[in-house]
């Protein structure tokens, strides 16, 4: 009988596990990318969430994907081919190999900055890494709400995983983004109307604006 590989297409094998970072959660990062970084290498680039950002803040972005969904995508596999010339790395990685973009992040030698479930910390494996690299935990304040490829929503926990050369074995909180505030409502305090009704009586009206209800306004 034919032994049947249980990983056989499913995204563990094939390596693509598309999520789409939302703006909301990349914005955080911005304050952490180190001064005189100029040109950073996205190695999973999808269609543009986080270099399209990049971009917008003035820095330079070499584009690569496993799988390019855009023209200016290259084709290059992160974790075998070879790590062009850049200043640092950013990144969402497919999180069924967060951990082996985490230990060939470390490998490069670079300053590195992804985005991945609050689970990357734990097994031993991955423990001994962030100990080694004295990587931080960049915390977010809501869970991220990623799009798939088909338009199907995943929502939980993250955090960005740093190697930084300010910021060593720290765990750091994103700012929060400060909400308009709500316009105050002036209570308006009622009145009663000052005219009389057709039996010279005093109106009993109420009115909020005036001094007369709109059967006795002058």
């Amino acid at each position: 009988m034919t032994q049947v590989n249980k990983w056989k297409g499913n995204r563990r094998e094939i390596g693509e596990d598309f999520f789409a970072t939302p703006k909301s959660a990349i914005l955080p990062i911005k304050p952490y990318i180190p001064e005189g970084v100029k040109t950073i290498l996205e190695p999973t680039h999808g269609e543009g969430a986080i270099s399209d950002l990049l971009e917008e803040w003035g820095y330079t972005v070499i584009k690569q994907d496993k799988y390019p969904k855009t023209d200016d995508t290259i084709e290059a596999d992160f974790l075998t081919d070879d790590i062009p010339e850049c200043d640092m790395i950013i990144f969402n990685p497919p999180f069924c190999l967060k951990t082996e973009f985490l230990q060939r992040a470390c490998e490069s030698g670079k300053p590195f900055i992804f985005i991945c479930p609050i689970t990357i910390q734990e097994t031993n494996k991955r423990f001994h890494l962030f100990r080694e690299h004295e990587l931080t935990i960049l915390n977010l304040p809501n869970r991220t709400n990623y799009m798939g490829s088909k338009g199907n929503k995943v929502f939980f926990h993250s955090v960005w995983v740093l190697k930084h050369p300010e910021y060593k074995n720290n765990i750091l909180y994103a700012e929060m983004e400060s909400k308009p505030a709500k316009p105050v409502k002036v209570k308006v305090e009622a009145t009663v109307c000052k005219g009389f009704n057709k039996k010279g009586k005093p109106c009993q009206n109420k009115v909020k604006c005036g001094e007369f209800c709109f059967l006795h306004k002058p």
